[in-house]
């Protein structure tokens, strides 16, 4: 075969795209999660074997990508996960003591791909002779917000959420009804598995020379927390953070509108989700990781290490390794035959009367932000009609 020139490919191949694989000997789905670094397309491939098939997850990096006459080609470097320990990669001296002789562990593997704007179709050869293919797809996850809203008026809202279990729900503020999504994934990354690996060590370093806390990446709980602290402090995680309070949620939400804005026509509403916590957690296992595992929405609180915000916006967080979570959580309500996630508009007109009723329960600024800047956005709400 002729040797494919290398080319930066196309931007509508970037994303995250989700199907399933048929391989010599085993099957199961697939996740391939392709961003831009330094003009190049990276990623990851992992493949999941179906319920029954005696095989590892296996993690394949991708480094580059050429594009040729009939297609796209990849270099893919294989890794399977630890039997004991899914969530470890084995090294590759130790596969043969980690695995029966039986298994037979590819390390390498050549593949051409051929998509469009919403599908994908990858053809593949291994090392050692194996042979696949697979079939994905993907949604543009900076589409609208498509679940059904219910307009509300400030007092309506009130006694709605009076009405409600108390901790059964939790509820997301947002300036307008933008799709939901982490702060990772609207950044157009991609690659959760590199994340993980590469880019928390980093994030690991720089922090422990400004906490006191050193934290352990390898414990699930300081792990979460150092996600949590990264994220409020505006480093993008694939968190998205959630409270208990239905009122703090309404602070979020109008907390960035001016008083000049809210008394605009047609000034527009505010966006609050309202979630099925309990349920969910009932019916879904939460997993406190990123990669490699399969598709997930885990809902997880936090030890409140050095982050004085927590305790008192009453917070957890969703962590979550999908791009498009709207549609991600619509097929599992479809597959449930429950619905987890509810939308609820309220009119930006009512800014000034929510705002002060919140700082009446005490649900302001200084309180949900210890500190000087909580203190000062606290002080600019109160003294100046902005």
């Amino acid at each position: 075969m002729t040797k494919a020139k290398k080319s930066k490919l196309p931007p509508p191949l970037v994303g995250q795209w989700n199907g399933s694989f048929r391989a010599t000997q085993w099957s199961g789905d697939m996740v391939i999660d392709l961003e831009m670094r330094a003009d190049k397309t990276v990623g990851s491939a992992m493949l999941f074997p179906d319920e029954g098939v005696n095989a590892p997850v296996i993690v394949g990096r991708i480094d580059d990508i050429w594009l040729g006459p009939e297609g796209a080609f990849i270099t893919i470097l294989l890794q399977p996960t630890h039997p004991k320990n899914p969530t470890h990669l084995v090294p590759l001296h130790q596969v043969r003591e980690v695995f029966p002789q039986d298994i037979r562990i590819a390390t390498k593997a050549q593949a051409r791909i051929r998509w469009d704007e919403t599908n994908m179709e990858v053809e593949w050869h291994s090392d050692i002779g194996m042979e696949g293919q697979a079939r994905l797809s993907r949604n543009d996850p900076d589409r609208p917000s498509d679940i059904p809203s219910k307009r509300m008026s400030w007092d309506a809202f009130k006694r709605h959420v009076s009405g409600l279990e108390t901790r059964k729900f939790i509820f997301r503020g947002q300036q307008k009804p933008w799709r939901l999504r982490s702060h990772f994934h609207r950044t157009n990354r991609s690659d959760l598995f590199r994340y993980t690996f590469d880019d928390l060590g980093t994030l690991h370093r720089h922090l422990s020379a400004r906490t006191k806390h050193i934290f352990n990446p390898a414990d699930s709980d300081q792990f979460g927390a150092l996600l949590h602290l990264a994220q409020h402090h505006g480093f993008p995680t694939p968190l998205i953070d959630w409270s208990y309070s239905p009122y703090v949620a309404a602070f979020f939400a109008f907390r960035h509108i001016t008083i000049a804005a809210s008394r605009k026509r047609n000034a527009g509403f505010v966006r609050i989700f309202q979630f099925d916590q309990a349920k969910w957690r009932e019916d879904n296992l939460q997993i406190p990781i990123t990669a490699p595992v399969r598709p997930h929405f885990s809902l997880l609180e936090f030890l409140a290490i050095e982050n004085e915000r927590l305790i008192p916006q009453q917070a957890l967080s969703a962590l979550t390794n999908v791009s498009d979570v709207e549609s991600y959580i619509k097929v599992v309500e479809q597959l449930r035959q429950h619905q987890y996630l509810y939308a609820i508009d309220i009119p930006v007109k009512e800014r000034e009367t929510v705002m002060k009723e919140l700082a009446l329960m005490g649900i302001t600024a200084g309180a949900l932000f210890p500190g000087l800047d909580g203190a000062c956005e606290e002080l600019r709400e109160r003294l100046f009609a902005l």
